[in-house]
């Protein structure tokens, strides 16, 4: 079991990069789409988030393969807009959407994900391809009036914080966590998992203003801790 690791309020989970950014290289335009199988794809780029649609919300996040031996989606689908849908492996082990490429602020396009052109089969449906909701949350949304992507608890004991939730029923954090928040935290929280015991949630720190600020990457807490 890996060292836990005391992350400090202001400096709590660091962002990683290759997140960004919606275009497609005009190169992948060929890959777009209805086809009858998958082709097998990893990750190249340092991380990518799972989410239940393009620019929603995060269900957790695929490692570069290189690295991990995480990185595998069995990509279906590619929209104009650059993101992904099918099934990921690893810590997700479900059909979910990624971002495919990107443009870098230069006006030059990235693209995260590789392939060697492996066909293998669709694991995934092909209609109503947008996951709902009611599939990968309980139903409970945090949001108010004045902020529709998350509200601001505090954390009330030593907290685990997770990449990837264990989506099949096991109630907690896969094996590969971030570290240990502890108790006094902000952390920023989404929505509650389906099984009712995570949340996912980003944190927050104080700038040197004082003002509360919260990072942009996002991770998996116990709904308990707070």
């Amino acid at each position: 079991m890996k060292k836990l690791l005391k992350l400090l309020p202001t400096l709590a989970l660091k962002p990683k990069a290759f997140i960004l950014g919606v275009f497609l290289v005009a190169g992948l335009l060929g890959f777009f789409q209805t086809a009858n199988a998958a082709t097998a794809y990893y990750v190249d780029a340092t991380d990518v988030y799972a989410r239940s649609k393009p620019q929603s919300y995060a269900m957790g996040r695929l490692y570069n393969h290189t690295n991990t031996g995480q990185g595998r989606m069995d990509i279906q689908y590619v929209d104009s807009n650059g993101w992904a849908y099918g099934y990921a492996y690893g810590y997700v082990n479900r059909c979910v959407w990624a971002q495919y490429s990107y443009r870098r602020s230069d006006g030059s396009y990235a693209v995260n994900f590789r392939t060697n052109g492996t066909t293998v089969s669709d694991k995934c449906r092909t209609t109503n391809i947008y996951l709902d909701t009611s599939e990968f949350t309980n139903g409970e949304i945090f949001m108010n009036s004045t902020n529709t992507d998350g509200v601001v608890i505090t954390l009330a004991r030593d907290t685990y914080a997770w990449d990837n939730w264990l989506w099949n029923g096991g109630a907690w954090g896969n094996s590969y966590y971030r570290g240990v928040s502890p108790a006094g935290s902000k952390w920023k929280v989404r929505y509650t998992t389906k099984d009712g015991v995570g949340t996912m949630a980003r944190p927050c720190y104080y700038d040197a203003s004082g003002v509360l600020a919260c990072t942009s990457d996002w991770y998996f807490i116990q709904r308990s801790s707070f």
